[in-house]
Formats: C-alpha cells, structure tokens, sequence
C-alpha cells in the first residue's frame, strides 16, 4: 500500500511508462499529454488519404501502467473541437 497517498512511491509505473512511449515516440507517435502513470498518444505519418478515408485526423491511443508496471493501450475517443 503506498505510503502519504502516493500512486507510484517506487516510480516503477513511471519508468514503465517513460520506456513504453520512449518506443513508441521512436515509432512515429507523439505524445499528447501524460502523468506519471497515463498518456494520450496520436499516431503520425499515417498516409493522408487514409486519414481522410477515416474521417479524418490522427488515431488517439489511452496508454496506461497498472500497479505491476504493466502497460496497456486501447483506443481513446476523437480529439473534440
């Protein structure tokens, strides 16, 4: 149980996650925002006519870290205007 309310007294889920979009930056992702445990993704360098065959703009991931350092990521909802 972390200590003082901590999420991740031990960084582990922060380094877990500083590893796993280090990777994915290198893949051509950018990273829209995150904590120490969540980040929002986009996918770039799609080819543009399959951006536009999708309606457009770029495909948002959810990445997160669970307790164990393990991390998941899922699709996250279109960015709204």
């Amino acid at each position: 149980m972390p200590a003082d309310g901590e999420i991740d007294p031990l960084g582990r889920r922060q380094d877990a996650l500083d590893d796993f979009l280090e990777r994915k930056v290198a893949e051509g992702f950018t990273i829209e925002t995150r904590t120490d445990t969540h980040a929002i993704i986009t996918e770039a360098g799609q080819p543009f006519w399959r951006r536009v065959h999708r309606g457009g703009g770029f495909r948002r991931h959810v990445v997160q870290v669970d307790e164990d350092g393990a991390v998941t990521m899922s699709p996250a909802e279109p960015r709204r205007s």
